[in-house]
């Protein structure tokens, strides 16, 4: 379940800072243990060394459930744009679906993190929903 972490529980990095922006919304451990599970071999390895993988998806999640700009995105997250840049080679790649998936029981939060990142590939890369769909069925 989404709770609010105080500044005691002490993040490495800034990731306390956070904790104090009224609008943070922060994963409890055992989603956090989920999504890591399925993440692939060299992302997981960073996620679990740091709390940055932990800060971004937090941040794409805020995104996802406010539905605000990019732009407005809390600066305890850090820059707005490497967000984005980072949520959308994550888009491309496929690695958003398989963090979804580990969301399942988790309505409250896969439902939104579903709609953005479906909107994203829609709207800006269609070519990438195409390419994995797979090869479309032509008569000629």
């Amino acid at each position: 379940m989404m709770e609010e972490r105080s500044e005691e529980q002490g993040r490495e990095d800034g990731y306390a800072e956070m904790a104090n922006t009224d609008t943070s919304l922060q994963l409890d451990q055992a989603r956090w243990d989920a999504i890591v599970a399925t993440l692939p071999p060299l992302v997981r390895a960073r996620a679990k060394n740091g709390v940055r993988t932990r800060a971004f998806l937090e941040a794409v999640l805020w995104i996802a459930i406010t539905r605000q700009p990019w732009g407005r995105l809390p600066k305890a997250w850090g820059p707005w744009h490497s967000v984005y840049v980072r949520f959308t080679r994550w888009a491309q790649d496929g690695i958003w679906d398989e963090v979804i998936a580990s969301m399942q029981s988790q309505a409250d939060i896969a439902e939104p993190l579903r709609r953005l990142v479906s909107d994203y590939l829609l709207s800006r890369h269609p070519a990438s929903v195409a390419r994995r769909a797979g090869p479309r069925y032509s008569p000629f």
